[in-house]
């Protein structure tokens, strides 16, 4: 076999081939790293809440009566298509958390609550129906609540699919959005009813990405686990930041004591988000390492939870919190709004 010896012309093609490589590698089309642009959603059946609905030509002024936000805001077509609210007992205390939805029907409502909480729930409302032409059922054979959220994207207001009911959660964006269903869809067919949208994409939950995991990071408390019956005040639930009160309306019961409570500005304990180091079960005492009760956490998956804390000194005393002998952090929730310059403030010592 005989070498090429013209050392100059195999520089050449050398400078020749490297020429080419590069060429090569500006005109190959970067697939791997194209930004599609498509919004990633979670999409989850709540299948510890359950709906109630409420029929009849006076159901606006019995709930009114009953429910810590004005239903009068939903009598115009131009109002919102669900409402947060709470009942609460003679003494001002939380019974039941409710979102209430509107539908084609002026004269009928869906009332959404903690599933197990179900019976007592109905009970309570038919316990102030007396004489209005009130009707009051269960509508689980027909229709199922789903959730759909993204911590990347704008929760949605809308679905092509006429079967179906969507409306923004009346709390806050970060929880997404409310849907309701029949209760013969499955999760396929509902994804199908977003798809029409060409960014739209979901997947299921998962240990990582569910619904109680984005509830406890954001601090709400929801149903008779977490918000048991009789043991806190709606703005201790945080009602007035969740959009659940009205300080407005005419009188329900357990107006009395939220309006003084609102009035007077003192409010020592709120419902925040922790952090925690190590598995804990729910229902157990916040403490500082001194040993000072500071609250009680409501529930707790992996390392979050959800607790009614003393916030002067949770969050200013800037005290080191355990729970179960292990350690644990309060934050301060980004949805809160700012205190006011002026204004009474809103936690004090005991």
């Amino acid at each position: 076999m005989k070498l090429c010896t013209n050392f100059k012309l195999l520089r050449k093609m050398r400078m020749h081939i490297r020429n080419l490589r590069g060429l090569a590698s500006l005109m190959r089309i970067p697939s791997a790293r194209t930004v599609t642009g498509q919004q990633i959603y979670t999409l989850e059946s709540l299948g510890n809440r359950e709906l109630i609905r409420v029929h009849g030509s006076d159901v606006i002024p019995f709930l009114q009566a009953l429910v810590t936000n004005d239903m009068s805001q939903m009598q115009s077509s131009s109002g919102p298509s669900s409402m947060y609210g709470l009942l609460l007992n003679q003494s001002g205390r939380v019974l039941y958390d409710t979102i209430i939805y509107r539908t084609n029907n002026p004269d009928t409502f869906l009332l959404e609550c903690d599933r197990e909480a179900s019976p007592e729930f109905r009970r309570h409302l038919r316990t102030y129906r007396m004489r209005k032409h009130i009707d009051i059922d269960s509508v689980d054979d027909e229709y199922g609540t789903w959730v759909l959220f993204s911590t990347k994207a704008d929760s949605l207001a809308s679905s092509p699919n006429p079967d179906l009911f969507v409306s923004r959660d009346p709390r806050l964006p970060a929880l997404g959005t409310r849907v309701l269903a029949p209760t013969d869809m499955t999760w396929t067919q509902l994804v199908k009813g977003f798809c029409r949208n060409k960014e739209f994409s979901a997947s299921p939950a998962s240990p990582d990405s569910n619904y109680q995991l984005l509830r406890y990071k954001q601090g709400v408390g929801e149903g008779s686990l977490e918000l048991p019956p009789g043991r806190c005040f709606p703005l201790e639930a945080n009602a007035d930041y969740l959009n659940g009160v009205s300080f407005h309306k005419g009188c329900y019961v357990g107006q009395e004591l939220t309006a003084r409570i609102h009035h007077s500005g003192v409010i020592r304990k709120r419902y925040m988000p922790i952090r925690l180091t190590a598995p804990i079960g729910a229902n157990q005492e916040v403490k500082s390492v001194a040993g000072a009760r500071l609250g009680r956490v409501f529930g707790a998956a992996h390392d979050h939870g959800v607790a009614l804390l003393r916030i002067e000194q949770v969050l200013n005393g800037r005290q080191e919190l355990v729970v179960d002998d292990e350690r644990c952090f309060a934050d301060r929730p980004e949805w809160w709004p700012e205190e006011q310059p002026g204004k009474r403030r809103m936690a004090f010592a005991e």
